[in-house]
């Protein structure tokens, strides 16, 4: 029986691997040098998909960035509660740090934009990673003239656009429906300074500052800052004015 299938493209490869009954157990992209990115589907030994992972390359190597469980009927679930479903040896530790599901929505309205004319989004926190106390979220975009390289390798050169949630960003509180929780949302609002194909890349993490109570050895903690979860967009920037002056970032 075939284990592992790999085709070779252009500039990645297609990766598939199967159980020993010959259904696949997982399939997805990877760089040549072995990196997974985007996102990748896991099936059980019945074909079901039960898993979807994606991954982003971070300083050259691969990182799981969200996850989504899924039973068997396909329907999406919050937790995974066992270490694995892949129930064959060569599989069986084919884990990744979390079993929760990310429900966060990262959102952007448009492929194509004109010059001048802004790109709009949302980041939305719906799987808190701060549960023990109250917290924020924010997300930073890298800038057009020194943007992340493609494994986000360069971070000490990128130039980078913040924006805040609701609770700090009080002028688009009025945006927000009604009962929003402003600290899990933010508002993007971006313009281009050139035409042409755009990677929009960043992150959005949360945090809390304290202080608070100590910890187990008995120190006191300053603040809790959640892992970067990283998003990337591509957009079409095209060669039509629109007038519009009230500018927030320009990239």
């Amino acid at each position: 029986m075939i284990f592992k299938k790999t085709v070779h493209l252009a500039d990645f490869d297609s990766v598939y691997y199967f159980y020993d009954n010959g259904i696949i157990f997982k399939k997805g992209k990877q760089y040549k040098e072995n990196q997974k990115f985007g996102n990748w589907k896991l099936y059980d030994r019945d074909s079901d998909l039960r898993e979807i992972r994606e991954w982003f390359t971070i300083n050259g190597k691969s990182r799981a960035n969200r996850a989504w469980n899924l039973n068997k009927e396909g329907d999406t679930i919050a937790w995974r509660h066992q270490d694995s479903i892949y129930k064959q040896a060569e599989f069986i530790n084919d884990t990744i740090p979390f079993r929760n599901t990310i429900y966060d929505i990262i959102f952007f309205n448009r492929d194509t934009v004109k010059l001048n004319e802004p790109i709009k989004g949302f980041v939305e926190i719906r799987s808190s990673v701060i549960r023990d106390q109250p917290s924020n979220i924010r997300a930073f975009i890298a800038k057009d003239s020194a943007n992340y390289n493609y494994d986000f390798s360069n971070e000490k050169e990128v130039k980078l656009a913040k924006f805040n949630d609701l609770t700090i960003d009080s002028i688009n509180q009025k945006w927000a429906g009604e009962g929003t929780d402003f600290s899990k949302l933010i508002f993007i609002g971006l313009y281009f300074d050139s035409v042409g194909e755009k990677n929009l890349r960043g992150y959005y993490q949360q945090y809390s500052f304290g202080p608070f109570e100590k910890d187990e050895n008995g120190h006191k903690i300053d603040s809790i800052i959640g892992h970067k979860i990283y998003f990337e967009r591509k957009i079409i920037v095209i060669d039509s004015i629109e007038k519009n002056h009230s500018v927030q970032h320009r990239l």
